[in-house]
C-alpha cells in the first residue's frame, strides 16, 4: 500500500485520512514513520483535536492511535466541550431529533453551520467556511472542505467519516 495514512492540519488540529484498505499495523507503522524524530515540532503546542476519516476504527484502535500520538509529543485535546461560534439566524441550523441520528440533504455554503444534538449523515458537500458540529458522529457523503467536529459533548469515541 502506497500511503495508508495522510496527515492534514486544520485550525483545530489534525485530520488522519486513513485508507480503508490499510491494516491496523500498517496504520501504526506509517504514523510512527511520519512522526519519527518530530517531537521538537510539537513542544509547547496548544492541545489539538484529532479527527479520523475514511476507515472506520474500533474504540480500542482509536485509543491506541491517540496514545501513539501522545507518545510522539502531540498535545491531544481530551476535553472536547468547546463552545462553537454561533452565527446569525440565516446561517445557523440547530437540529435536534428524538431518534439516534439525522440526515441533512444539500450543500453547506460558506457561513452556514449545523449543530446536531445526535449523529448526522450529510448527503452533500461541506464547503470551505461552512461547519458541522455534532454531539455524535458525522458522516459526509460528498466533499468535506469545511470544518466538522464530532463528539462535541465530550464523546471521545465519536468520529468524522467522509465518503466521496
Amino acid at each position: 500500500m502506497e500511503n495508508p495514512v495522510i496527515i492534514k492540519g486544520n485550525k483545530e488540529g489534525i485530520r488522519l485520512i486513513i485508507s480503508s484498505e490499510a491494516s491496523f499495523n500498517e496504520i501504526k507503522e506509517e504514523l510512527n514513520k511520519k512522526l519519527q524524530n518530530k517531537k521538537h515540532y510539537y513542544t509547547n503546542a496548544k492541545p489539538i483535536d484529532v479527527t479520523f476519516e475514511e476507515k472506520i476504527l474500533t474504540d480500542d484502535e482509536i485509543k491506541e492511535i491517540l496514545s501513539l500520538l501522545k507518545d510522539k509529543g502531540l498535545n491531544i485535546n481530551i476535553n472536547r466541550n468547546k463552545k462553537t461560534k454561533e452565527c446569525k439566524d440565516k446561517c445557523f441550523t440547530d437540529l435536534q431529533a428524538d431518534k439516534d441520528g439525522l440526515f441533512y440533504i444539500g450543500n453547506l455554503k460558506p457561513g452556514q453551520s449545523i449543530n446536531a444534538a445526535t449523529s448526522i449523515i450529510i448527503v452533500g458537500n461541506i464547503e470551505q467556511g461552512a461547519s458541522v458540529v455534532s454531539k455524535g458522529n458525522i458522516i459526509v457523503i460528498g466533499e468535506l472542505n469545511g470544518y466538522a467536529k464530532a463528539g462535541a459533548s465530550g464523546n471521545n469515541n465519536a468520529f468524522v467519516y467522509k465518503v466521496y
